[in-house]
């Protein structure tokens, strides 16, 4: 009897713990070295620019030294860049520790989710929305612990080792689980290559939507409309309870609708919620509007990597890699065309990118890009 989650499961949520106390806490971290919207997002596009061909090796490591090895040796990167950002060194330090840490979060990212498109078992849809789930668990647990920490009047870089400890964890058992055998997938077939095009544009959207709520949500509510640290960092925490609501029931609204009409449902939710997130001065309501526009975007990847799966058959670990990589466009260009457009004209126009995004998602769900 088994009487610890998978750990797929464990590492999925420890991945979501990461990023949503991250996010709690990018405001103080932004505070203490004096970074404005600008060079911030300036800052985190560096770092996911770093991770995107760390990425494409990440899938090439997963094949040579097996799921379990390279999950334990991509979080053991990200918990070395945590570490390294918890140091609150110099200017220069901070954007190395901030590179390590992208670089290491989308390596970890590639090879959990290519670990379980790899899995006869986690590959399926529903077990695959539950395994993203977990991450959005996770988040939520991340946030609202980071929130309260801060609120409480203690240092905010002590979340950081923290979640390191918490990486650390993941790394050993993954290690510690039953050990599958290695599986050499080859290349990507140039056809196969050119078909998850449509999948990768469509996941660098998605990202960019998620990536951009996920980063500034807590800066916007702070910063634009005041909120107090625990208060903003409820942000981040709402964005993660609705991916894990969304999550949840991501399958079997998938499954009922069709991927096309998903998209389109997911895309029409992001709109309608950040053009009235961006448009009140009421933090709760602001706050509720977020929560909509991020329980639109939780069916969006989970789909976009399902269709991926079924078009790769064996070739599913790359495939990830592939598309997730590509996807991470995303990542690259929302936080600095949220900060840069922030810097200029203010941080609601900056994030008015989240629904000219999911705009677009609404407009490639009808075409044949998705069937095709």
């Amino acid at each position: 009897m088994r009487l610890l989650p998978h750990p797929l499961l464990l590492a999925f949520g420890a991945f979501g713990c990461v990023w949503g106390a991250w996010q709690a806490v990018l405001p103080d971290l932004a505070a203490h070295y004096e970074l404005s919207s600008g060079p911030l997002g300036l800052m985190l596009t560096a770092g996911f620019a770093v991770s995107l061909p760390v990425m494409i090796g990440a899938g090439r490591l997963i094949d040579r030294v097996g799921s379990q090895v390279g999950i334990a040796l991509t979080s053991l990167m990200l918990g070395a860049g945590l570490a390294t950002v918890a140091m609150l060194g110099p200017l220069p330090a901070l954007v190395g520790g901030v590179i390590l840490l992208a670089a290491g979060s989308g390596a970890f990212d590639v090879a959990i989710n290519g670990a379980a498109m790899g899995d006869e078992t986690w590959g399926r849809p529903a077990r695959l929305t539950l395994l993203h789930a977990a991450f959005s668990g996770g988040g939520l647990i991340g946030a609202v612990s980071a929130g309260a920490v801060i609120g409480a009047g203690i240092a905010f870089q002590v979340v950081y080792p923290v979640l390191a400890v918490v990486l650390i964890g993941s790394a050993v058992m993954s290690l510690t689980g039953h050990r599958r055998p290695v599986v050499r997938e080859g290349a990507v077939p140039r056809a196969l290559a050119l078909a998850l095009l449509p999948l990768a544009v469509l996941a660098g959207l998605a990202f960019l939507a998620e990536g951009s709520l996920e980063t500034w949500s807590a800066i916007y509510l702070r910063d634009a409309l005041g909120a107090a640290a625990f208060v903003g960092a409820l942000g981040p925490g709402a964005f993660h309870a609705a991916m894990l609501v969304g999550r949840l029931i991501g399958a079997g609204v998938a499954g009922s609708l069709g991927a096309g009409a998903t998209l389109l449902a997911s895309g029409s939710m992001i709109v309608a919620g950040m053009v009235v997130a961006l448009t009140v001065t009421s933090v709760p309501l602001a706050i509720a509007s977020m929560f909509a526009a991020a329980l639109g975007a939780a069916f969006m990847v989970p789909v976009v990597i399902s269709l991926a799966g079924q078009r790769a058959g064996r070739h599913a670990g790359r495939a990830a890699s592939y598309v997730l990589s590509l996807g991470y466009a995303g990542f690259l260009l929302g936080p600095s065309a949220v900060g840069i457009i922030g810097e200029a004209a203010g941080l609601r126009a900056g994030l008015a990118v989240i629904p000219v995004a999911a705009a677009l998602v609404v407009v490639l769900s009808r075409t044949r890009l998705v069937r095709g």
